[in-house]
C-alpha cells in the first residue's frame, strides 16, 4: 500500500497530459462539449486524485471538503467556457472551499496577512488600466482576487504550521495564482496561444498537486 503514491501518480499523470493535449490540439474548434470533456477530464484526474486519498487513507472530513473543492474547479472548467462570470463565479466558491480545507489543516498565522495583502496589491497594480476602463465592474472583479490572494497566502504557511508533507499543496496554490494571472490577462487583453496552453497547463498541475497532498500522508 505505501508505493500506490507512486503507481497512482504513474498512472495519473499521463492520463492528465492525454487531455490537456486533447484540448489544446482542437482549440481552433471553438467551444464543444467534446473538448469541454477533454479539458474537464484533465481536472477529474485531480478529483479522482482527492478521493483515492479520502476513501483508501480516511482522511476525513477534511478530505471531503478537498475533493468538494476540486470539484467546484472541474465545474467551472466547463462553465468558464460559456459563461466567463459564472466560471469565475464558481472558481470563487472552489477557492472558498480550498480556505475553509487549509484553515482546518492548521490554525492561520499572522504572517499570511501581509502575503495576502501584497498578492491582492500586485494584481491590483498588474491589471490597473483594464480594471479602471471597467468603471464600477472593475471594482466587482476585485472580489475574485481578494479570494484567490487569502487562499495562496494561507497555504503557504501550511508546510510550517501543519508539516512539510503540505509543501506541494502550497506549491500548488501559488501556481493556481499565476496561471489565474494569464486567465485574467486573457480575459482583459487578450493571450496567445502558447500563453493559454502554458497556463492551463500550470492550473492542471496546481490541482494536481492540491490533491495528491491527500496520498502524500501514505
Amino acid at each position: 500500500m505505501k508505493d500506490f503514491p507512486s503507481v497512482w501518480a504513474a498512472l495519473s499523470l499521463p492520463l492528465m497530459a492525454a487531455f490537456f493535449a486533447v484540448y489544446a490540439a482542437t482549440r481552433p474548434l471553438g467551444v464543444s462539449l467534446w473538448r469541454s470533456a477533454a479539458k474537464c477530464g484533465a481536472t477529474f484526474v485531480a478529483v479522482a486524485t482527492a478521493v483515492l486519498g479520502a476513501v483508501l487513507y480516511g482522511s476525513g472530513a477534511a478530505g471531503w471538503l478537498l475533493v468538494l473543492a476540486l470539484t467546484l474547479c472541474c465545474a467551472a472548467d466547463f462553465l468558464i467556457e460559456r459563461s466567463f462570470a459564472a466560471g469565475v463565479a464558481v472558481f470563487g466558491l472552489a477557492h472558498a472551499a480550498f480556505i475553509a480545507y487549509i484553515l482546518g489543516a492548521a490554525r492561520p498565522v499572522w504572517a499570511s496577512l501581509p502575503l495576502g495583502l501584497a498578492l491582492f496589491l500586485a494584481a491590483g497594480i498588474l491589471f490597473y488600466r483594464e480594471l479602471r476602463a471597467l468603471g464600477g465592474k472593475g471594482a466587482a472583479l476585485l472580489l475574485y482576487p481578494a479570494v484567490l490572494a487569502a487562499m495562496t497566502a494561507l497555504a503557504a504557511a501550511l508546510p510550517f504550521t501543519a508539516g512539510p508533507r503540505y509543501g506541494g499543496f502550497a506549491l500548488g496554490a501559488a501556481a493556481f495564482a499565476v496561471s489565474d494571472v494569464f486567465v485574467a490577462k486573457d480575459a482583459l487583453s487578450g493571450a496567445t496561444d502558447r500563453q493559454r496552453n502554458g497556463a492551463l497547463l500550470l492550473y492542471y498541475l496546481a490541482v494536481y498537486a492540491m490533491a495528491f497532498v491527500q496520498l502524500s500522508s501514505a
